[in-house]
């Protein structure tokens, strides 16, 4: 059984909790948003907390999705460490048009590794908005390096096109 993953009972499929974590506006909630229902949100609405669920397969078998998009804002802090707990794996989110979310990067995997006392957690990097190469400020090889040092998979891309 993969790790963190939630048995269903009989016949029912496996349920595996998500968690995206970044600063604000680096696009966790269209990045969900595309995933969930192929669509990418025009307006950026700051997102509190928003839960959603999709049934998808993994190693061919079904699964049941839960994925918690979370705030980047300072100001819900305080609703982190719960999240936190809960999760079974992370994708760490940064925009690579903005070096001050590639920065809070570090934070974020600190976050993960003081509330659950472990490093085996799975977390995944990456790097929004490819689509904006113009406005790029943190490159590619930056993206892969830091993924290198947590151990972790590392993607470029863009919640604007699937």
């Amino acid at each position: 059984m993969d790790a963190g993953a939630r048995p269903g009972g009989a016949g029912q499929p496996r349920e595996y909790k998500l968690v995206m974590l970044g600063a604000g506006g680096v696009g966790k909630s269209a990045m969900t948003m595309q995933f969930i229902s192929h669509r990418f949100p025009e307006d950026h609405d700051p997102t509190i907390e928003d839960a959603y669920k999709i049934r998808i397969r993994i190693d061919d078998e079904p699964a049941n999705l839960d994925i918690l998009d979370t705030a980047g804002q300072a100001e819900f802090t305080a609703m982190r460490d719960q999240y936190m707990r809960a999760g079974e794996g992370f994708i760490i989110c940064y925009s690579i048009t903005d070096r001050r979310s590639f920065h809070e990067v570090r934070e974020f995997k600190q976050l993960i590794y003081r509330v659950r006392r472990t490093d085996d957690t799975p977390v995944v990097l990456v790097g929004n908005k490819s689509d904006l190469t113009q406005l790029r400020q943190v490159s590619k090889e930056e993206g892969s390096a830091l993924a290198r040092e947590f151990n972790c998979p590392f993607f470029e891309t863009s919640a604007a096109y699937r």
